[in-house]
């Protein structure tokens, strides 16, 4: 039997939930490096983890299979604006805050491009 390419595999792959749960981990640690940056008096680098770390965790929700493939585009988009956030917004002199940016920025678009592969396999 054929499957539709929208038609999502059940039951899903170990990896893919995997790749789901670093893409759910990553939106949540920038909501939680968010916090401590406004603590810790880092408001430009807060401002620039918070509304990606709430946008990655809305569109990690979201998985119908016919929007998959624009929603994990989303999330690489995200994942790259905020691991190049630092430079882009004057606080790569702040080397916690960098890191921050750049390896959850990375975690989040490298699992959405991974999971782009799966949306996309028959």
């Amino acid at each position: 039997m054929h499957r539709s390419h929208h038609e999502p595999r059940w039951p899903p792959r170990t990896d893919e939930i995997l790749l789901a749960a670093v893409q759910h981990a990553a939106g949540t640690a920038l909501l939680v490096a968010a916090w401590v940056l406004i603590i810790t008096e880092n408001a430009a680098a807060a401002a620039c983890a918070l509304p990606p770390g709430l946008m990655i965790l809305l569109l990690s929700g979201l998985d119908p299979a016919r929007m998959r493939p624009a929603v994990e585009r989303e999330v690489v988009i995200l994942g790259v604006g905020t691991a190049m956030a630092p430079w882009l917004f004057g606080f790569a002199a702040r080397d916690t805050a960098t890191w921050l940016h750049v390896v959850l920025g990375a975690m989040a678009a490298g699992s959405a491009a991974a999971r782009l592969r799966f949306a996309r396999a028959p």
